[in-house]
């Protein structure tokens, strides 16, 4: 009997020492796991710096071929300018060429220089895997002049300095409208001129725009589109104003002589415009540009859109006090606005630009149908 328990509580020992064996094995395993998996995390993560880190660098080497490319473009045109002022002011041979020299000696140093700034950063991203990290961002504060992007900036921009991988070949570029010079009417009874004076009466116009390159491999056609708010204004030739009477608008003479009356009609439209002519392409290793800029452009197209509304001014004195007075009717004019315009592009940015509303801007007796017609010249920065 004795025997027998020996026997059992043996077992029992054999046992109870297998299962902490086997715990302790497990807990050993558990251990091994979790250092396995963080080698694993850890090399995962080398592996994602090394490849931003590439990237960053092969960002930094683009930026560096494309400065050296912008500056020689700038050259090019510097050198095209002194040779036509030379022309123009008489100057002689030698003249022309100390200003050519003193032009690409600038033009090297400058180029020196911010190729000197990348290599830095280049060296920096190599050492630590981050580009400039004491400078993250900045505020640019411009009036339609280029940074050193080459993008025009116009108001406050915002740029990171996180590494931004460049768009191969880039169809939509997006600009800022502005607009102004003469406005006036044509009526069913009347001519530009009849009614309203032509240097008094004008139009400003301001919106964002974007066109993009219809065809894949052609930059001669744009499709134009965006938004604007058109604010048309007529000045009165005579003493007259707007009277409404029974719904109906008509011309009056007015009891005392006008300082100023005009009329002014606001809109928000869309316009839509097709736009061709010249271009120019410039392809790197890694990107494809259409150019468009210098070149003869042309736009042909339509806008709509609603009328916010029409306000009707007009100052004069009685019994020897100012008086300012502000109607705001819609004068039998349209609620719905749509026309017709034009810009062809003079120099630069500026285009000489006009517009013919098909919608009345405002409707009397003796006139009938009232629309603006406008000319002027045109911004698209």
């Amino acid at each position: 009997m004795n025997t027998i328990i020996k026997i059992a509580l043996a077992a029992t020992l054999v046992i109870f020492a297998q299962n902490v064996h086997a715990q302790v094995d497990g807990a050993e395993t558990k251990e091994e796991r979790r250092i396995r998996e963080g080698k694993e995390a850890l090399e995962e993560n080398r592996a994602k710096v090394e490849v931003d880190k590439q990237e960053q660098i092969a960002y930094l080497k683009g930026k560096r071929e494309l400065v050296e490319e912008q500056w020689k473009n700038t050259l090019k045109y510097r050198v095209s300018r002194i040779i036509k002022d030379s022309e123009k002011l008489g100057r002689t041979e030698e003249e022309t060429e100390t200003l050519k020299k003193a032009a690409a000696q600038e033009v090297a140093l400058n180029i020196e220089n911010q190729l000197a700034i990348i290599d830095n950063q280049i060296a920096l991203v190599e050492r630590t895997g981050y580009m400039a990290p004491d400078t993250p961002s900045s505020l640019e504060i411009g009036f339609g002049n280029e940074d050193g992007e080459g993008n025009r900036v116009f108001g406050v921009a915002y740029k990171s300095n996180k590494s931004v991988k460049r768009q191969y070949d880039r169809r939509t570029y997006g600009e800022t409208v502005i607009a102004t010079g003469l406005n006036n009417v044509v009526s069913d009874h009347g001519e530009i001129g009849d009614d309203f004076t032509i240097g008094g009466s004008r139009f400003f116009e301001f919106g964002h725009a974007w066109k993009t390159r219809v065809f894949k491999n052609s930059g001669a056609l744009q499709f134009k589109y965006g938004w604007s708010i058109q604010s048309n204004k007529v000045a009165f030739k005579r003493n007259e104003t707007l009277v409404v009477d029974n719904d109906q608008s008509s011309l009056q003479e007015f009891p005392v002589e006008l300082r100023k009356a005009q009329l002014r009609t606001t809109n928000l439209v869309i316009p839509l415009h097709l736009e061709f002519g010249g271009w120019k392409k410039e392809q790197g290793e890694d990107y494809v540009r259409y150019r468009i800029g210098g070149k003869f452009r042309m736009g042909v197209g339509v806008y709509g859109g609603v009328r916010l509304g029409t306000q009707q001014k007009l100052k004069y004195r009685e019994n020897g006090e100012r008086v300012k007075v502000k109607n705001r009717q819609d004068f039998g004019g349209d609620n719905f606005v749509f026309g017709l315009s034009s810009y062809v592009r003079v120099t630069g940015d500026l285009s000489l630009y006009g517009k013919y509303d098909l919608t009345s801007s405002f409707n009397t007796a003796s006139l009938g149908d009232a629309n603006n017609v406008s000319l002027g010249l045109r911004l698209d920065l």
